[in-house]
């Protein structure tokens, strides 16, 4: 999915504040201020994300007026104001809208709907790949990508989410060198500026769970200097 957002509201130091840190997320942003410049933003493209404040006058008879349905791919909706009680959030919602926020924008708010999203994305998109991968058997090594099960030496390995998508992602690209970035970027659909040492951690984590020494070049190796790659069946 695109990460992009067009944001219907005032233009304000606070504003411009909120796409910022909006782009510091790799979340490119652009704000609009009045229906003509959201129609000529629309007729070059759809965003994947539209947020309309309703606090500012004109926005909720825009909605309204808007050919959303017309749009493809779909945006997610999103609407800001200043919500009295649920009841008004469920009106909203109920008019086609897919999430609510409360105006002053909070960017952190903003930001974890549109991860909440992204990350929903990811797992469809993972199920869809994962029906038209085969099983992975690699010497007393058998991955289940449809059922997301591991077995070692015939007995069940029981993961994690990112621990099992490591090692799919390290087996299903067998004797492929992949960097720490690359299975970072890959895994946690986050950018590197983030990873720390949570690869090193998973790959430590899955040997111990596998039973394999740190030297074992039969299943996981390292490549030093580089990352690491999923040993071949030669």
């Amino acid at each position: 999915m695109k990460q992009d957002l067009v944001l219907v509201c005032r233009k304000t130091e606070y504003t411009t504040h909120v796409r910022n840190f909006l782009r510091d997320h790799h979340i490119n942003t652009v704000v609009v201020e009045n229906a003509a410049d959201l129609k000529a933003e629309l007729s070059s493209y759809s965003p994947a994300f539209l947020l309309l404040d309703f606090g500012i006058k004109g926005n909720e008879s825009l909605f309204s007026k808007l050919s959303i349905s017309a749009m493809r791919p779909l945006p997610y909706i999103i609407i800001a104001d200043t919500f009295p009680n649920g009841a008004a959030r469920a009106a909203v919602l109920n008019r086609g809208v897919d999430a609510c926020v409360e105006t002053p924008l909070i960017a952190d708010e903003v930001l974890a709907v549109i991860n909440a999203v992204l990350r929903r994305e990811q797992r469809i998109t993972r199920l869809k790949l994962d029906r038209t991968l085969p099983r992975i058997e690699h010497k007393e090594l058998v991955i289940d990508p449809m059922c997301r099960t591991v077995e070692m030496r015939e007995k069940p390995i029981h993961l994690t989410t990112k621990e099992f998508d490591v090692l799919l992602l390290l087996a299903s690209k067998a004797g492929t060198v992949l960097t720490k970035e690359e299975i970072y970027e890959a895994v946690w659909n986050a950018s590197r500026d983030y990873m720390g040492t949570q690869v090193s951690d998973h790959i430590f984590t899955l040997r111990r769970k596998l039973g394999l020494d740190k030297k074992d070049q039969g299943y996981i190796q390292t490549v030093f200097g580089v990352g690491y790659r999923f040993a071949t069946s030669k």
